[in-house]
């Protein structure tokens, strides 16, 4: 892990005097390498939006960060001697440190610096979890996406993603790729890359079933499906999933289908994984589920 310290300074400094310099010295008000964790903040007596924009990016590397008031004389030990970090020119500045080395430099520069100082680690990461270009990639011109929501599906604290895409062209009888719709999971690998899983079998399918709703709570998901034949029935399907630690799988928790009859009777369908095991998110086909579920 880095020992890292990242130093915001938000506020127009007020020049010290020798006394009040002479005060701090001998309050020993002082941050050392030994005394942070990994990455420092300090902070001022007001937020702006410099300070908001160098937080919310840091917030999106998940990197920790604490804030300190800026009465605080930094810098680091180094073979038992103190080594101070003189201020910076401008009132607005940022601190990296890691391994002994450090860098002063304006708080806008963050983006462009922050890779380039911790070997461009987090500006390859931020390459690979471009969710829209891996989106983008999938569905070229044949899909859209119809829904598009956030998770923590494996409870990792990193944000991942469930993606439902439609397909461009109606339904053809005659035409099987018309009957396929991906549904994506972007399962976020310590935010240097997204693990991709797809499956093209849920929706439409066989029954031309249509995407009604997405649900997540939690590590589970639940894909909500509808259908209707005129002067006949309609049924609502719901397909949830969750995430296995053991396996380190996406995997089928539930499977639920209420059939209504126009004639007001209904049929309710309802299985489990002791149904039908441990079927993978990969492995589930919304055409044999019902076979499965007999078991």
């Amino acid at each position: 892990m880095k020992n890292l310290i990242l130093s915001l300074f938000i506020s127009i400094f007020i020049p010290i005097s020798c006394q009040q310099k002479k005060d701090i010295a001998e309050n020993k008000n002082i941050i050392d390498s030994s005394f942070i964790g990994n990455l420092e903040i300090t902070n001022a007596n007001y937020i702006n939006n410099y300070f908001s924009e160098a937080s919310g990016y840091l917030d999106s590397l998940k990197t920790p960060y604490k804030n300190y008031e800026d009465n605080k004389i930094i810098g680091f030990k180094h073979n038992n001697e103190f080594i101070r970090i003189a201020s910076f020119k401008s009132p607005w500045y940022l601190i990296f440190f890691e391994n002994g080395k450090y860098k002063t430099l304006d708080m806008i520069n963050i983006k462009n610096e922050y890779p380039k100082f911790f070997n461009h680690q987090e500006h390859t990461a931020l390459k690979n979890l471009d969710s829209k270009k891996i989106i983008d990639s999938i569905a070229k011109s044949k899909y859209f996406t119809v829904e598009e929501k956030d998770a923590d599906l494996n409870n990792d604290t990193f944000t991942d993603k469930v993606i439902v895409l439609g397909n461009n062209d109606d339904i053809d009888p005659q035409n099987p790729n018309t009957k396929v719709a991906p549904i994506l999971i972007l399962l976020n690998e310590q935010n240097k890359k997204y693990r991709i899983l797809t499956n093209e079998n849920i929706y439409p399918n066989d029954f031309g079933d249509v995407f009604k709703k997405l649900v997540i709570k939690n590590q589970f998901f639940t894909i909500e499906l509808t259908n209707e034949v005129p002067d006949n029935y309609s049924t609502d399907k719901y397909i949830t999933f969750r995430f296995d630690g053991k396996l380190n799988e996406i995997i089928l928790s539930k499977y639920g289908e209420n059939v209504h009859w126009n004639d007001g009777t209904q049929n309710n369908i309802l299985c489990s994984e002791k149904n039908f095991g441990k079927l993978s998110f990969q492995e589930f086909n919304s055409n044999t589920i019902r076979n499965q579920c007999s078991h």
